[in-house]
C-alpha cells in the first residue's frame, strides 16, 4: 500500500478517533450532573437536528473540494463538548451540544469520502477502518471523561489540546485522495433538489430507512446506557463509562471484518445477519435483571460488535451505489439520516422516560426495539449483489 494512502488514513483515523470522543461525552455528563432525562434528552435531538442535518450542506461542498478545510474545522468545533463541565445550564449546555453537532457534521461527510477514496476497490475495508477510529474514541469517551473530570477537579477544558495539535498539523499536511472525483453540480451552489431526489433511487431509500432504524437504536442505547446500568444495580465503573467502554470496543473489533465481508459477500446478507444479532443481544440484555461482571462484559460486548458494523456497512454500499458524489451520498446516509435517527433515540428515549417510575430506561429501550423489525425489512428488501462489484446498478 502506497505510503501517501497509509499517512491519509492514520490523519483520518486519528481525527476520528477525536471527534467521536467529543460526541461521547454529553451522554455521560448528564448522568452524572443528574440532568433530567426528558430535557437533556431534547438537547440531543435538537442538537442533532441542527448540527448533524447541516451534513446536507457539508457533504456536497466536500465533494466540490472543500474536504481539508471541512476536516479541520470540524474537529476543531467538536471541542465544544469538552466545556460541558463548567456549566448545568440546559441553554448553555445546549448551545455546546449544538456546536459539537455542527463540528460533527463538518468532520463526518469529509472525511469518510476521502477515505472512501483511497482506493477504487476496496471502499468498504477503507471506510470501516476510518470507523473503527471513531468507534474507539467513542468507547474511551465516558470513561476517560468521567475520571478526568474527578482528576482535574472539574477543569475538563484541558481535554481540546490534543485536538488543536491535530488540526494544526493537519492544516498544513496534504489530504489528498488517489481516486478523483469529477462533481456534477455546480461549484457555487448547494444542490438540495439532487441531494433530496437520492428518496428516488429505491436503494438508496431503503438504506437511509435501514440507517434510521439502526442509528435510532444505537444512539438510544449509547444516551440511556449509564441510567439502564444505575437501574439494575451494576458497579460504579460499569455504571460510568465502562459498560459503555465494551459496548463500542465490541463495534470497534468487528467493522474491519465486517467491512471486508460486505466487500466479499452480498452486503444484504451481511447487514440481515448483524441486525438480527443486535436485537438477540439487545433484548437478552434488557430482560435479564442484572449478570456478573464477566457475563455482562461478554454480552454488551457482542451487542456492540453487531449494533454499531451496520453504520459503516451501509454508507460503504451507499458510495458504491452513486460513486461520482461520495460526499453527497455520505451526507445522504450520515446527516439526514442521523439529524432523524439522533432526536428519535435520544429524544424518544428521554421523552418515553416520563411514563415509567421504575426501571424507566429498561422500558424505553424495550420499546424502541421495534426499529429492528422496521430496518430489518427494509434490509430484506434489499438486492443481493457483491461488493467488489463496481458498477452496482442504482434501481429507481
Amino acid at each position: 500500500m502506497p505510503f501517501i494512502i497509509i499517512r491519509t488514513l492514520a490523519s483520518l483515523w486519528l481525527a476520528h478517533f477525536l471527534v467521536d470522543f467529543m460526541i461521547g461525552i454529553w451522554a455521560i455528563y448528564k448522568t452524572m450532573a443528574h440532568l433530567d432525562l426528558f430535557l437533556a434528552g431534547l438537547i440531543s435531538g435538537v442538537g442533532a437536528f441542527l448540527g448533524e442535518g447541516m451534513q446536507i450542506f457539508f457533504g456536497p461542498m466536500s465533494d466540490r473540494g472543500w474536504r481539508k478545510q471541512l476536516i479541520c474545522i470540524g474537529l476543531i468545533v467538536t471541542t465544544a463538548s469538552a466545556w460541558m463541565a463548567y456549566t448545568t445550564n440546559y441553554w448553555m449546555l445546549l448551545i455546546f451540544f449544538i456546536a459539537t453537532c455542527l463540528g460533527s457534521g463538518a468532520f463526518h461527510p469529509s472525511a469518510v469520502s476521502l477515505a472512501g477514496a483511497l482506493t477504487p476497490h476496496r471502499k468498504a475495508l477503507m471506510i470501516t477502518i476510518f470507523a473503527s477510529g471513531g468507534s474507539i474514541g467513542l468507547a474511551l469517551s465516558q470513561l476517560v471523561f468521567s475520571h478526568f473530570y474527578v482528576f482535574s477537579n472539574g477543569h475538563t477544558g484541558i481535554l481540546i489540546i490534543p485536538t488543536l495539535l491535530l488540526a494544526t498539523v493537519m492544516l498544513f499536511y496534504s489530504l489528498k485522495g488517489i481516486q478523483k472525483f469529477s462533481p456534477t453540480h455546480s461549484a457555487h451552489e448547494v444542490n438540495l433538489k439532487a441531494l433530496f431526489g437520492l428518496f428516488k433511487k429505491r436503494n438508496l431509500r431503503l438504506l437511509y430507512i435501514a440507517q434510521v432504524c439502526n442509528q435510532t437504536l444505537f444512539w438510544a442505547t449509547i444516551f440511556l446506557l449509564p441510567d439502564t446500568l444505575i437501574c439494575k444495580g451494576y458497579d460504579s465503573w460499569i455504571c460510568h463509562g465502562g459498560g459503555h467502554l465494551f459496548l463500542i470496543l465490541g463495534g470497534a473489533v468487528m467493522m474491519i471484518p465486517s467491512g471486508y465481508l460486505a466487500d466479499k459477500y452480498s452486503p444484504r446478507f451481511v447487514l440481515l445477519v448483524i441486525t438480527l444479532g443486535a436485537m438477540v443481544a439487545f433484548y437478552t440484555f434488557l430482560l435479564f435483571p442484572i449478570l456478573d461482571t464477566s457475563h455482562f462484559i461478554l454480552l454488551i460486548f457482542i451487542l456492540g460488535a453487531f449494533l454499531a458494523t451496520v453504520n459503516p456497512v451501509i454508507i460503504a454500499f451507499g458510495n458504491l451505489l452513486a460513486p461520482e458524489s461520495p460526499g453527497m451520498v455520505s451526507a445522504f446516509l450520515m446527516g439526514m439520516a442521523w439529524c432523524v435517527s439522533e432526536g428519535l433515540g435520544q429524544s424518544g428515549g428521554g421523552l418515553i422516560t416520563r411514563f415509567f417510575d421504575n426501571h424507566a430506561p429498561v422500558y424505553a429501550l424495550g420499546i424502541l426495539g421495534i426499529f429492528f423489525i422496521v430496518g430489518i425489512i427494509a434490509t430484506f428488501l434489499l438486492p443481493q449483489t457483491k461488493k467488489e462489484k463496481t458498477d452496482i446498478p442504482i434501481v429507481s
